[in-house]
């Protein structure tokens, strides 16, 4: 079955028809809790790698500012899957020819590399190289900004 087919077959499904009958409210608090998630994810490790760039709370311990906003990143991660699904769901066969639908995946598979091999090991310990601090950092930021940026252009490019 290619991808093309599966999109189709799931906004065709009981469960696509289902969200796409839905009240127009229940696709409003999907996208609410979408940008909630994101907030929740951006803010987390914005902190952190303010710290990391030595710009804000340098201060504070990289490993506690970590610990700190580690269960933000996870909560955001499940709003944004979640509420992802259910604006997907109903309209999937017209994500699939949207560049912009695609674009944000492959940011989103960069960052989450990024977060869960490069991120860990740099704030894992305490005084990291601060050339690879501040790269991953760097890298970090505009990985999560780009998703974010290209996840809003989906509304505005036309297949």
């Amino acid at each position: 079955m290619s991808t093309q087919a599966l999109f189709l077959a799931l906004q065709n499904s009981e469960i696509g028809i289902g969200m796409g009958q839905a009240n127009r409210l229940f696709g409003i608090a999907a996208q609410l809790f979408h940008i909630t998630g994101l907030i929740f994810i951006l803010s987390s490790i914005l902190l952190v790698n303010l710290r990391l760039l030595g710009v804000g709370l340098v201060n504070q311990p990289v490993g506690l500012l970590v610990k700190k906003t580690n269960g933000l990143i996870w909560f955001g991660l499940a709003f944004l899957f979640l509420s992802g699904f259910f604006m997907f769901a109903p309209s999937a066969g017209l994500y699939y020819p949207n560049p912009a639908f695609w674009l944000k995946f492959q940011l989103l598979a960069a960052a989450l590399v990024v977060q869960f091999t490069l991120y860990k090991k740099v704030t894992a310990t305490e005084t990291p190289n601060p050339y690879l601090a501040k790269s991953v950092a760097v890298i970090s930021i505009a990985l999560w900004f780009a998703v974010g940026l290209a996840g809003r252009a989906i509304g505005f490019v036309a297949a």
